[in-house]
């Protein structure tokens, strides 16, 4: 198994009160670094996950920040599940926001899961990370990022911290799975 390591967000807007009164396909426009925060984020090195939060976002990300250079000695890959569409942008621009210092990197270090699972192909019918874990045999828990909102205004830790794991588990799994299976070795160009 080759040196890796998984990186998951979870955000939630800055204006709950608002965001509380939008229907659903507003609160997906919603979801946007400009709007939102980053209120937790779960990283996974050797079996072992790291989940960080805090109510102080700009604390948050000078502690991610430094985690991931701890995690990038050596060039070590970067995974997610639609991390060059979502997480890593989002890092960026709220650290950008929160002038924040960031670790420059190189794309061709990050492996995308969906991007590779899916070949590349574009569309709405690409799958969720959930639709993997259950493809995996990995049992759900019940719950989608869109709790995480009022499951962090209602201060259950825990919970968002249990649901960031589960993520980081179906990540690591679907990377083994794609490994053993050359989908890993698809490249665009």
């Amino acid at each position: 198994m080759s040196n890796y390591f998984i990186l998951d967000i979870e955000t939630a807007p800055l204006q709950l009160e608002v965001y509380e009164q939008l229907n659903e396909e507003e609160r997906k426009s919603h979801l946007n670094p400009i709007d939102s925060k980053i209120v937790a984020i779960g990283l996974r090195s050797k079996n072992a996950n790291t989940i960080l939060m805090d109510d102080n976002e700009k604390r948050l990300l000078e502690h991610f920040w430094k985690k991931w250079n701890e995690l990038r000695m050596g060039g070590t890959p970067i995974v997610g599940f639609n991390i060059t569409n979502f997480d890593l942008p989002f890092i960026v621009t709220r650290s950008f926001i929160n002038n924040i210092k960031i670790t420059p990197f190189t794309l061709k270090f990050v492996v995308d899961l969906r991007e590779k699972v899916n070949a590349y192909r574009y569309g709405p019918s690409r799958g969720t990370l959930k639709d993997f874990g259950k493809a995996l045999g990995i049992p759900e828990i019940g719950m989608d990022g869109s709790h995480i909102a009022m499951l962090w205004k209602n201060k259950q830790f825990e919970t968002i911290k249990k649901y960031l794991e589960n993520d980081l588990l179906i990540t690591d799994k679907m990377y083994q799975r794609m490994e053993e299976t050359n989908i890993l070795q698809i490249n665009k160009w």
